[in-house]
């Protein structure tokens, strides 16, 4: 599917594509299809100036730093 059209006032905000959630058993699509989609709209919405927003979310006394 290809982006054609945004609205001028649109972001983009990709929430919690780390390797434990997309790498879950997900339906209907798989964890990989949705990294491809999510790639391909932060990219066409980068390309139009658009705000793209990464969100990764922990629980507390978890995450790759010091507990």
């Amino acid at each position: 599917m290809t982006v054609t059209a945004l609205d001028p006032t649109s972001a983009l905000v990709i929430i919690d594509l780390q390797h434990a959630v997309v790498g879950a058993p997900t339906v209907p699509y798989t964890g990989q299809e949705v990294v491809a989609r999510a790639v391909e709209l932060a990219r066409a919405f980068r390309e139009r100036g658009a705000p793209v927003v990464l969100v990764r979310v922990t629980a507390i006394g978890r995450g790759p730093g010091p507990q």
